[in-house]
C-alpha cells in the first residue's frame, strides 16, 4: 500500500512555498479521458484510491475525496487509514467538489491546479462564486509532477489505422461535417482536446490506454487545414500519406500550446466540458474569441453509420461464443469450490484474446463474488485471492475491444443454492432489465424518461441502484461514451436511431451480494404515425441469461415472451460456431422457461 500520508505531506509541503490554501488533483489528463495512462493518475498517486472517476482537494489541514455511488464501499475499504475524508457524492445535498471549494475556501484563497488537467466547465460553473470571493487561480504548475519521482514517461507505441472497411466514413470527410457545423456557429477555427473524439475523426487508433485504443494529440481544424499535433515518431510513412492525403498535417505534441498563437484574433469553436483550462485561457491569451459549444464530432460518432452497425453485428457474435465457452467452462468447475475470481477474470480474458480482431480489453473485468459483488467497480487486488463458493450469485463485467466493435456485458451467475431472497432480487433485476429492453418511445424521448422502466419493479419492493441505468459505446472507441445516457438525472439529448446505449440495471447490498445483468441495446425506427415517429431498441448482445434463479411466477407474460425470444435469437446466431459441451451448454442455456 502507498505511504498516502507522507505523499499528501510532500504535495502540502510544495503548496505552502506558492502559498497555496487548496490543491485540486481530479481522475483527469489534459484530454478528459475515462481511463487514464498511469503517467496522469496524480490522484489514485496521491490518495491511494483507484476510482477511475473522482476528485481529490487538499487543505492545508484536511483532504477529501469525492466517490459517487458506484464506488461508495471501494472509497471506505481504499482509504481507511489514510486520514482522508470520503464526499458521498450522490446523496441528498451534498455539493460536487467544485461547487465545495467555491462555498468553502474563505475570501481571498488561492487555488491551485495543474491547467492541462482541468475542463473548462469545471470552474465556469462556480466562476461566479469564485469571482465573488476573490479567489485567485494558480494552474501554470503540476505540483504532482515535482513529487512523482518515478513518474511514467508518454507511452510510444506505433499508431495505428483503423481501416475504412470498419469505420465507414473518411477521415476527410468527416471533417468537412465538422466544418460545416463550426460556420453555423460562426467558428472559423475549432480546437479538439479529446482523444476519443481525436481517434475517430482521423480514423486512428493507439495504446497508450490499456482499456482505451488512443494516443495523445491534439487536433486543430480550421475552413481549409487540419492539423493534428502528436509524438510523430510514432507513425509510419504510410499513415503520414494517408493523413496528407486527407488534408490533415502533422505537427509535434508539445508544440501544440505554442502554435496556438497561429489562432490569434479568431473565433474558435471549443468545447468546455472536453478542452482543458489551459487551452482555453492560452487562447484567450492571444485574442481569440471562444464560442464554447458541444464539439460536433460528438454526436457524429455517437450515431453509428451503417458500416459500424454491420461490423458490430459481427463482433457481438464472436463475443457471444468466447462468453459462452467461458460459460461452459465455469459451471463445469464452479461446484468444486475451488475457482477464485482472478482464475475466472483470467479465463474470460483468455477467451476474448483467442478471437479475431481483438485488440484488448474495454475495461478491467470485474469479478466479484458475494460481497464484492456489491461495490458496482470492484477490481482485483494484488496478493488478494477470493474464492468462489458453490453458493450464492457471481457477478462478471466484462468487454472487449475489437477492430469491428466494442462490447460490455455483466451476467449474474448462480453458483449454487440461493435464498428466497436472492432469488426474488435476481428476478426483479431481469424484469426491469427486460422492461427496458422492450421499450417502444417517441421521438424526443430522453433516457430519464426511460429510466424508470429499468427500476419500477425494484422500487416496488423499496430498493434502488445508485449509478445510471445505461450509458453510451463507442464503436472501437471509449465504452462509456455520450452524449446521451439513461438515468435518473437529466441529460438533455434525446436516444436516437442509430444510438447505442447499454441496459444495467442492479441490486447491490453492502456485504451481501450484488446483481447486474447487462446487454447493449441499439435503437431504431419502430413506426411513424399522426401522432409523430416512434422507436423501439434492438438488443446487440448475444449470450445467455442463468434462468436458474428466475421466480416465473414474478414475471410478466409479455417479460417471459421477450426472454425467451431473445434466448433463441442467442442460439440461432451463436450454434453454428460451437460444438460438443460447449453446444450441449448453450442449448441447454437457452431453454425456453
Amino acid at each position: 500500500m502507498p505511504n498516502v500520508p507522507a505523499r499528501i505531506a510532500a504535495l502540502r509541503a510544495e503548496m505552502a512555498k506558492r502559498n497555496l490554501d487548496a490543491w485540486v488533483a481530479p481522475a483527469s489528463d489534459p484530454h478528459n479521458s475515462e481511463y487514464l495512462p498511469v503517467r496522469w493518475k496524480a490522484r489514485q498517486y496521491l490518495s491511494g484510491f483507484t476510482a477511475s472517476v473522482s476528485s481529490m482537494v487538499v487543505l492545508k489541514d484536511k483532504t477529501y475525496v469525492w466517490a459517487d455511488g458506484r464506488y461508495w464501499i471501494q472509497a471506505e475499504i481504499e482509504l481507511a487509514g489514510t486520514g482522508i475524508d470520503i464526499i458521498y457524492l450522490g446523496k441528498p445535498d451534498v455539493p460536487a467538489w467544485n461547487v465545495w471549494v467555491a462555498d468553502n475556501l474563505p475570501e481571498g484563497s488561492r487555488l491551485g491546479f495543474y491547467g492541462a488537467t482541468m475542463m473548462a466547465k469545471a470552474l465556469t460553473d462556480v466562476e461566479a462564486t469564485l469571482k465573488k470571493k476573490n479567489i485567485t487561480l494558480v494552474t501554470d504548475e503540476d505540483l504532482a509532477d515535482l513529487i512523482w519521482i518515478d513518474r511514467p514517461p508518454f507511452p510510444m507505441n506505433p499508431v495505428f489505422e483503423h481501416d475504412l472497411k470498419y469505420a465507414g466514413e473518411t477521415a476527410d470527410t468527416k471533417i468537412e461535417k465538422i466544418r460545416v457545423e463550426m460556420k453555423k456557429l460562426g467558428a472559423n477555427a475549432h480546437v479538439l482536446n479529446s482523444l476519443d473524439d481525436i481517434s475517430y475523426v482521423v480514423n486512428l487508433r493507439g495504446t497508450d490506454v490499456t482499456t482505451s485504443p488512443f494516443f495523445h494529440a491534439y487536433l486543430v481544424i480550421t475552413e481549409n487545414s487540419a492539423t493534428l499535433h502528436a509524438h510523430t515518431v510514432r507513425f509510419s510513412s504510410e499513415i503520414r500519406a494517408r493523413l496528407a492525403a486527407d488534408g490533415i498535417a502533422l505537427a509535434e505534441y508539445d508544440a501544440f500550446f505554442a502554435d496556438l498563437a497561429k489562432l490569434a484574433g479568431r473565433k474558435v469553436l471549443v468545447d468546455p466540458a472536453q478542452s482543458n483550462i489551459l487551452t482555453t485561457q492560452t487562447l484567450k491569451k492571444h485574442g481569440c474569441e471562444l464560442i464554447e459549444k458541444r464539439a460536433p464530432s460528438i454526436m457524429m460518432k455517437a450515431i453509428k453509420n451503417p458500416t459500424e452497425i454491420a461490423n458490430w453485428q459481427n463482433c457481438f457474435v464472436r463475443d457471444g461464443v468466447a462468453m459462452v465457452k467461458f460459460l461452459t467452462w465455469f459451471y463445469q468447475n464452479v461446484g468444486s469450490g475451488k475457482l477464485t475470481e482472478r482464475m475466472i477474470s483470467n479465463r474470460i480474458d483468455g477467451e476474448r484474446a483467442k478471437l479475431e480482431h481483438f485488440r484488448g480489453l474495454s475495461f478491467g473485468s470485474i469479478p466479484g463474488y458475494g460481497p464484492n459483488a456489491a461495490m458496482m467497480h470492484y477490481g482485483l487486488k494484488d496478493g488478494v485471492e477470493t474464492q468462489v463458493k458453490p453458493e450464492g450469485f457471481f457477478l462478471l463485467d466484462s468487454g472487449g475491444q475489437y477492430d469491428d466493435g466494442t462490447t460490455d456485458i455483466t451476467r449474474t451467475f448462480v453458483c449454487g443454492p440461493t435464498t428466497a431472497e436472492q432469488k426474488r432480487h435476481f428476478t426483479l433485476v431481469l424484469k426491469g432489465m427486460l422492461g427496458l429492453s422492450n421499450a417502444v418511445f417517441m421521438h424526443g424521448t430522453r433516457g430519464l424518461q426511460l429510466d424508470i422502466l429499468a427500476r419500477q419493479a425494484l422500487w416496488r419492493d423499496s430498493i434502488n441502484y445508485a449509478c445510471g441505468t445505461g450509458h453510451g459505446v463507442g464503436f472501437f472507441n471509449n465504452v462509456h461514451e455520450g452524449p446521451h445516457n439513461i438515468s435518473t438525472g437529466f441529460t438533455d439529448q434525446a436516444i436516437l436511431p442509430s444510438m447505442v446505449v447499454t441496459n444495467e440495471p442492479g441490486v447491490y447490498l453492502k456485504d451481501r451480494y450484488g446483481i447486474r445483468i447487462e446487454n447493449i441495446l441499439l435503437c431504431k425506427e419502430h413506426s411513424a404515425s399522426e401522432h409523430g415517429k416512434f422507436y423501439y431498441l434492438e438488443t446487440m448482445t448475444l449470450c445467455p441469461i442463468d434462468t436458474q434463479a428466475v421466480l416465473k411466477d414474478v414475471l410478466g407474460a409479455d417479460e417471459t415472451a421477450y426472454l425467451n425470444a431473445y434466448h433463441a435469437t442467442v442460439y440461432a446466431k451463436l450454434s453454428p460456431h460451437l460444438d460438443g459441451d460447449e453446444l450441449a451448454f448453450l442449448k441447454k442455456a437457452c431453454a425456453a422457461i
